[in-house]
């Protein structure tokens, strides 16, 4: 992949999620919050078009004047203050060229595994002491996770989503669609303003953690993990530097799931506590996860 490829397909990763975000807050008629990240990804809209048009050759595919004719519209919606339309043309219109643009891209090249970020990613993780083994160190044997049912997959947005198998189950971390998306509307759903300290249980490939981490600022977050295997690809195919250098994220390993289960057993009223559906799947320990539904609001739904 080429630098200039390279930094379109990331510039659209940020561009889709901001966006995703924008048409949320349209259709709320938050116009103020769907405004701010319309303005602020402007420039960055017209500099992917453009270098779009100057690779012309690779995205042969694209047609540049329906482009301009659509970046066209949305500006006029935009001064018009047509938000109905506005929303309507970036969510049917700027996400569908984006993804389309994204997907192209992915059919020509391979999945990105950067060794220096995951290296750097792992020894944050090791440097915050929370019980993960050193053997997390060691090159990761992809043969040996594909057989044991554990498979990373471009989305049509770019980023990886992470599938599992367990108890002869396969199920996925995230959707194959808009990843930031979803990790939005769900950290959108477990956001309160008053709470001090989320306690979560599952990492994933940490996509609504970066999302609830923003949405609260001045909120610790605890997340507890029991798959090694998980947050080692989660290092190795999404950047999570972010996350494990922030003072306000503490990642800790509970393979037994004792841990989790003590603390959500005393928490204060500034504090709550979240289970990813997903990472419940995943539990490998048969009693940890017979405690846990006790816990679970859906656990009746899921069990029929």
């Amino acid at each position: 992949m080429t630098e200039n490829v390279r930094s379109i397909f990331q510039t659209n990763i940020h561009l889709l999620g901001e966006i995703d975000k924008s048409v949320y807050y349209f259709r709320e008629q938050q116009y103020g919050k769907a405004l701010s990240f319309v303005v602020n990804s402007i420039d960055q809209i017209n500099m992917a078009l453009e270098s779009i048009i100057k690779n012309r050759e690779y995205f042969n595919l694209v047609d540049t004047k329906s482009m301009l004719k659509m970046l066209t519209g949305i500006l006029a919606a935009q001064k018009n203050k047509d938000y109905i339309l506005l929303a309507d043309l970036l969510e049917l219109q700027l996400v569908n060229f984006l993804i389309g643009v994204q997907e192209l891209i992915i059919s020509k090249e391979e999945i990105i595994f950067d060794e220096d970020s995951y290296k750097e990613s792992i020894a944050l993780l090791l440097e915050r002491e929370a019980g993960f083994p050193e053997e997390v160190k060691e090159p990761i044997d992809t043969a040996l996770l594909l057989a044991n049912g554990y498979r990373v997959e471009f989305t049509s947005c770019g980023l990886m989503t992470l599938a599992a198998e367990n108890e002869g189950t396969e199920f996925y971390f995230h959707t194959n669609s808009k990843v930031l998306s979803e990790a939005f509307l769900l950290a959108r759903r477990w956001y309160r303003e008053e709470i001090k300290r989320y306690i979560i249980f599952g990492f994933g490939m940490g996509y609504y953690i970066k999302e609830l981490h923003r949405l609260a600022p001045e909120a610790e977050l605890v997340i507890y993990e029991t798959d090694c295997n998980v947050v080692q690809l989660a290092c190795a195919f999404t950047d999570v530097r972010e996350l494990l250098q922030s003072n306000r994220i503490k990642l800790i390993f509970d393979p037994e799931l004792n841990l989790f289960l003590d603390r959500i057993a005393e928490l204060s009223t500034e504090e709550t506590f979240h289970i990813n559906y997903p990472s419940y799947m995943n539990i490998r320990s048969k009693e940890g996860k017979k405690l846990l539904e006790t816990k679970l609001s859906w656990s009746e739904v899921i069990n029929i």
